[in-house]
């Protein structure tokens, strides 16, 4: 059965594990033709690729360094890409201070400048063939914010914006423009923030519903997928409490994050 995606090339990012790797399957069973999965650890694409079932090809490089990007983007150049999923990114927990401020400048490129760059170098070809979508993965916390999570709300609020922005700049393009912005969701994410996942637990979800949403949102043009009833039900609260409330609410939750003694080491996704 004909869908949007059939036939489509798509380039998917962080595709190794999680929603990331969720996604690209989604992809697949939903008729894209071929992907493109960009990521760290060969084994674990290689994993993925045998779960699409389609042609895939691998990129190994880290998104974290412009060098990384840069040869990404030439391992694709020449190449018509219909869509780009932009789900690469990482996460630190604990105190501002506390944390490098080297791995912080990592974590704000890869979650913030790697995407620019990519969705920059993609887009143009895509509005020429008149063709193609970008999803972006977002996330919940970029609305809400997050003590104990500062520097990493703060690139995912940027994406949340850069994403909503750029879809209402190609409203009258039939380039798609999707933010998904997903609450918490049981992956490794966690783990490489250096965050027991014993400290957050209401409401998680799986990367498999979480990219099952996606895709549908996808498919129908929606924009904007916040996954999950309970998330849409906190994003309304979050949207019209006042900050103050939202604050206070957001310290107790994410208080065993800024707990003296919890590991802080922030590793990347």
């Amino acid at each position: 059965m004909s869908s949007y995606l059939t036939g489509m090339n798509v380039l998917v990012t962080g595709a190794s594990d999680g929603i990331g790797a969720e996604l690209a399957v989604k992809l697949a069973q939903n008729g894209a033709e071929s992907l493109i999965l960009a990521g760290r650890n060969r084994s674990r694409l290689e994993e993925t690729a045998l779960r699409c079932k389609i042609p895939c090809r691998l990129v190994i490089a880290d998104l974290a360094t412009s060098e990384g990007v840069d040869q990404l983007l030439s391992e694709v150049s020449g190449e018509d890409i219909d869509g780009l999923v932009n789900n690469a990114g990482v996460g630190l927990g604990g105190r501002f201070e506390d944390l490098p401020l080297v791995d912080q400048d990592q974590m704000i490129f890869l979650n913030c400048q790697a995407l620019v760059r990519l969705s920059h170098s993609l887009l143009q070809p895509m509005k020429v063939r008149q063709k193609g979508f970008i999803l972006f993965v977002g996330s919940l916390i970029g609305y809400a914010g997050g003590p104990g999570m500062a520097a990493y709300s703060g690139t995912k609020g940027f994406v949340n914006r850069f994403a909503e922005s750029l879809g209402w700049e190609m409203h009258d393009q039939p380039i798609r423009i999707l933010l998904l912005a997903p609450g918490v969701t049981q992956t490794s994410f966690f783990k490489a923030a250096g965050i027991s996942e014993d400290h957050i637990r209401a409401g998680q979800m799986s990367p498999e519903e979480v990219a099952g949403e996606a895709i549908r949102g996808l498919l129908s043009d929606r924009g904007v997928v916040v996954a999950g009833w309970r998330n849409r039900m906190l994003l309304f609260l979050v949207r019209f409490a006042p900050r103050w409330m939202v604050g206070l609410v957001s310290r107790k939750i994410f208080s065993q994050i800024l707990t003296p003694g919890t590991d802080t080491e922030g590793k990347k996704a």
